[in-house]
């Protein structure tokens, strides 16, 4: 017992030190990339609070203040802001470009000084194909071979996600490496979702399950938001490639809305967490309205309303804290998905914020961490398929037993139908009519023969006969009745001899039965039952009507009662579990009473 105790932490603590210790090693290339082009070049910055300065003004202001490095850690920006950027380390006889690694920037324009005056470069989504970027995954700038490296290069940005960036220089074999590392990593990651996508997507249609689907969305729209996040799509020349950035929020929202989705299906937050689940609800009517107001209003108010993202990792966290806390959690590859969500969320905000620039290797280890999490939740998944198999194995094992049982029990009930009394009556008749007729007498001991086989025989024969094989049996009663009170009882069959139905045994004996004892024996006169069987569009009608002397309160009769016995409660209970449907009885005091039931068509495949 205390080991098993003891496992669940274990687990947890390795999942966390595997993270952490990823985390750290990631950190300290990400610092050293950052510290090793801190001496090549030097940058300060600018705001224009006013908004109208020009690049003139800009060039002879003394208001720059200086930044620690190579890096910018400026969040949104209400205002324009300006970058003086100096290159102290320039090789003129190599090939160079300069490199800005944001790839969600709206606009930016660089002034790159010649020996002759400053070359103007454009870049971002709000260019689009005009764009003077070359093919790179964020953007890139070839430095002319006229470059004046004494001088400032000038910059002007614009982004939703901030303007944190770190610019570096990159000599034509350092570049090319860079863009095949991205070009390699980015295919791998991408390879892996793609891979989950597909995978997942054939499973949840296999079998039918909305969950599977629902990740597929999930994994489809975190697709979507690491090709803008990532600026891969830059290398490949995709025609939407800058569409694509230009509405990563409304990508962000969408991608929030399936996070939204898949928690509430993987998580069963309607049954086990219901408060959360109701928030869950609203954010998933929110989310689909911010869209359209980021898509057809304003693409700042709709960024803002796309805060409301926070919200759903805010509910995750206490989903998972809650679950872990009260045990309904212990899945190592739900916790595993859970830290790496959390992880990616905390970057991605801190990067938002300012508090860290964005490099290539964190935006890269943010996509990792997409990966990783899409990943812990596709062995999530396939380890509810496992228990879905194994509780389907064990449904099918109480199936079978419960056929057995059912068998058992049904044999019951028609063994009790057996009347003591009517046995012992029967056999009085036969005794009396013996020395009379002996012929009548050996019929009427044939027929009480085969009524005790249809019952104490039932084990050995099938759940379902035909028809006309009930109707026999419903013969043999009959025949018996009439024998014990002569010139009591018509019975008339109006039965189609063609029709093809099966029914369960003993479905319409005990019904003719309740006629005969409950209507026609308490007349004066000789009375008749009905049996009509009808093919009708939709299935069968079985009727069984009388012109005895009614029932008051005929619907009571199909109440389960003390002392009544089992009789027609039983017999709905059984068309219920075998046809969804139910008896219908309609008596009317001294005018007789009427029982009947359908079979749909679609049992008698």
């Amino acid at each position: 017992m205390g080991s098993k105790s003891t496992k669940f932490p274990m687990k947890m603590m390795t999942i966390f030190l595997a993270i952490s210790l990823c985390t750290a090693f990631v950190f300290a290339i990400y610092f050293q990339d950052v510290n090793k082009s801190k001496d090549n070049i030097s940058m300060e910055i600018l705001q224009d609070k006013s908004g109208k300065m020009t690049f003139f003004d800009v060039e002879v202001s003394d208001q720059f203040v200086a930044l620690p490095g190579n890096y910018s850690k400026v969040g949104y920006s209400p205002v324009p802001l300006w970058f003086k950027i100096k290159i102290n380390r320039y090789n003129a006889d190599e090939i160079n470009y300069l490199t800005i690694n944001n790839p969600l920037f709206e606009d930016v324009t660089i002034y790159i000084p010649t020996s002759n005056d400053y070359e103007i470069k454009h870049s971002g989504y709000a260019y689009k194909s005009n764009s003077d970027e070359i093919s790179y995954v964020y953007p890139a700038f070839k430095i002319p071979p006229q470059f004046d490296h004494n001088q400032y290069i000038y910059m002007t940005s614009k982004s939703l996600y901030g303007q944190n960036f770190i610019a570096q220089l990159a000599n034509e074999d350092l570049f090319r490496k860079t863009s095949m590392i991205n070009v390699w990593a980015g295919g791998i990651l991408f390879g892996v979702l793609v891979a989950l996508f597909f995978y997942n997507l054939v499973t949840g249609l296999a079998i039918k399950n909305k969950t599977f689907i629902k990740y597929c969305f999930y994994v489809f729209t975190t697709l979507l938001w690491n090709a803008a996040m990532t600026g891969l799509l830059n290398i490949t020349g995709f025609k939407y490639a800058y569409w694509i950035v230009e509405y990563s929020t409304g990508i962000g929202i969408l991608m929030s809305l399936a996070i939204a989705m898949f928690m509430r299906a993987i998580f069963q937050t309607q049954t086990k967490f219901p408060k959360i689940d109701v928030c869950l609800k609203l954010l998933i009517v929110y989310f689909p309205l911010t869209l359209l107001l980021f898509f057809f209003i304003s693409k700042e108010l709709g960024a803002f309303g796309a805060s409301a993202s926070s919200v759903v990792f805010v509910l995750y966290f206490i989903i998972m804290f809650k679950g872990i806390r009260n045990k309904n959690i212990r899945s190592p590859q739900l916790i595993t998905a859970w830290l790496l969500c959390f992880l990616s969320v905390i970057l991605f905000y801190l990067m938002v914020f300012g508090l860290i620039p964005q490099s290539y290797i964190m935006i890269y280890y943010l996509f990792f961490l997409s990966c990783a999490s899409a990943t812990a939740f596709a062995l999530s998944l396939a380890e509810i398929i496992n228990k879905l198999n194994a509780e389907k194995q064990r449904n099918q094992v109480l199936f079978e037993n419960s056929e057995i049982q059912s068998r058992q029990f049904e044999l019951a009930f028609i063994r009790a139908q057996m009347d003591p009394h009517f046995v012992h009556n029967t056999l009085n008749v036969i005794e009396g009519i013996i020395a009379e007729n002996k012929e009548k007498a050996g019929s009427l001991v044939n027929d009480l023969s085969h009524y005790l086989r249809n019952i104490f025989d039932y084990g050995n024969s099938e759940r379902f006969i035909s028809i006309h094989e009930e109707l026999d049996a419903v013969n043999f009663y009959v025949r018996i009745e009439q024998a014990r009170f002569p010139n009591k009882i018509v019975v008339n069959y109006k039965i189609d001899p063609s029709i093809q139905l099966k029914v369960p045994r003993f479905v319409i004996q005990p019904l003719v039965e309740n006629a005969i004892k409950h209507g026609i024996r308490k007349r004066k006169t000789v009375g008749t039952v009905t049996i009509r069987v009808k093919e009708l569009e939709y299935g069968f009608l079985i009727a069984v009507e009388d012109d005895g002397v009614g029932i008051e309160d005929a619907y009571k009769l199909l109440e389960y009662s003390p002392g009544k016995g089992i009789g027609l409660a039983n017999i709905n209970a059984r068309l219920k579990a075998e046809y969804g449907t139910q008896l219908h009885i309609v008596s009317e005091k001294g005018k007789g009473t009427a029982v009947r039931f359908d079979v749909p068509i679609k049992e008698q495949t």
